[in-house]
């Protein structure tokens, strides 16, 4: 294979038909600058590890590469394969967020059903492939459906290779995998440590756990990575880049309070509940600050549509912690937004939480 550069030059992709591996392949030839043929192979191979690359360069005719998505036709690929029965299938969010999985598909990514809603596709990816997975993703957002070999990495740490069909289906996109084993995933080039984070404000050790859960499920951390999966529980939370740390600000327009003992007054609205997040006691307060009631109801059916998922892993974070200060934002039953300050202690199977409006 040539040293052919790059900056002009036509791509044939091959299977021919697969218009999703088409786009990916040029917009990694527009995007980035591959240098030759050679690394672009090395690029793609880092996500699609059969693709092989090869350049022709004839005399009075413009560069041209051919790239093989599979390193040349194999009929396995070719057919049906993911209307077979029983295999591992994904759904996800047009923003990314895995919503269904079946047993399978939750096996081989080593996950369980409960954190459906509170993982990232991107959790998944590669090492040092961030990137050029939301290129992937992207177009299948757009509507190409995907056929091909790919890189996953499960929660385990080891990277596999699944073929996978991809599509889009309304505002969902649907995923049927099968192992791949004909193919050795390579150990990743690059190795990314979680930065040292700090959050603000420093009294609040829910959304301490929170960050500091989201960031170690992050193969390949990035700030505005992060700052997405807090804005699915903390709406306002940023995240900003230090020398020797990530600080992680849960109301960057909030000046950090001072610690007091605000809970402690009777006054206040007050929620006991289980560990399913079923309210088993709400006083008058509480009922008034939601305006709405709350026995016998979920958490879930109170939080802003698309974060109730994000219960499950706050309510495991406030049982690690015992108990915890925090500040959250919930709609009235008219739909306005209420924000209040809440502490919460667990006691067992038994939390109980502490509400005051803010403003």
């Amino acid at each position: 294979m040539g040293d052919t550069n790059l900056a002009r030059v036509s791509l044939v992709t091959i299977p021919t038909d697969d218009k999703a591996f088409a786009q990916i392949a040029e917009r990694l030839l527009e995007d980035r600058d591959p240098g030759s043929a050679a690394t672009l192979q090395a690029r793609l191979r880092a996500v699609f590890p059969r693709a092989v690359v090869r350049a022709r360069e004839l005399a009075g005719e413009s560069p041209m590469l051919y790239v093989y998505r599979d390193g040349g036709w194999r009929s396995e690929l070719h057919g049906r394969w993911w209307e077979t029965p029983d295999l591992p299938r994904l759904a996800a969010t047009s923003e990314g967020w895995l919503i269904e999985g079946n047993a399978t598909a939750l096996g081989l990514l080593g996950i369980d059903a409960a954190e459906l809603g509170t993982r990232h596709f991107t959790d998944f990816v590669a090492p040092g492939t961030l990137a050029d997975s939301l290129t992937i993703f992207d177009v299948v957002q757009e509507g190409h459906d995907l056929t091909a070999t790919v890189l996953l990495r499960p929660s385990s740490g080891y990277a596999i290779a699944v073929d996978i069909h991809a599509w889009r289906d309304g505002d969902r996109l649907h995923a049927v995998l099968r192992l791949a084993d004909d193919v050795e995933a390579p150990s990743p080039a690059v190795e990314y440590d979680s930065p040292a984070l700090k959050c603000r404000p420093e009294t609040d050790s829910a959304f301490r756990g929170y960050a500091e859960r989201s960031l170690s499920q992050m193969p390949e951390p990035t700030a505005d990575g992060l700052a997405m999966r807090l804005r699915r529980l903390y709406p306002r939370a940023d995240v900003l880049v230090a020398d020797d740390h990530w600080l992680a600000t849960r109301d960057p327009d909030t000046a950090d309070e001072t610690g007091s003992d605000w809970w402690k007054d009777p006054a206040l609205g007050r929620v006991r509940y289980d560990a399913q997040a079923l309210i088993l006691e709400a006083n008058e307060a509480a009922e008034a600050l939601l305006g709405r009631g709350l026995v016998g109801h979920y958490w879930q059916e109170f939080v802003i549509p698309g974060s109730a998922e994000q219960v499950s892993a706050m309510l495991s974070i406030l049982a690690e912690l015992g108990r915890a200060e925090s500040r959250f934002r919930m709609p009235r039953a008219d739909g306005s937004l209420v924000e209040f300050d809440s502490y919460t202690e667990v006691d067992g199977e038994t939390y109980v939480t502490i509400m005051r409006a803010l403003g």
